[in-house]
């Protein structure tokens, strides 16, 4: 994911905010018309996606995922989850390949 995280930082997409967490940082998605913005995490964000830690191509993040949270499984498609539209914008941006 370190690849990824240098890309996204590059273009102004990884900022330092503080959560539940801590102060950590967090992956802007989008901004919307009134200035509100979207973002995720980097811990959740890899607890989604941390099964293509070491490949997060564009394939493979929009692919099917599992992972666990609060002792439930659960496997997802990044569109399901809601995160393919980001991918595609990545993708066309040339933040991933």
């Amino acid at each position: 994911m370190d690849q990824l995280y240098m890309s996204l930082k590059k273009a102004g997409l990884i900022f330092k905010d503080t959560s539940e967490y801590g102060k950590v940082d967090f992956i802007l998605l989008e901004t919307s018309e009134d200035g509100t913005t979207n973002s995720v995490d980097v811990i959740t964000f890899e607890t989604l996606f941390g099964d293509v830690k070491t490949n997060p191509t564009y394939e493979a993040l929009s692919g099917s995922h599992t992972f666990k949270i609060k002792d439930k499984q659960y496997t997802m498609t990044a569109t399901e989850m809601g995160y393919q539209k980001y991918f595609d914008q990545w993708l066309a941006q040339g933040l991933i390949n």
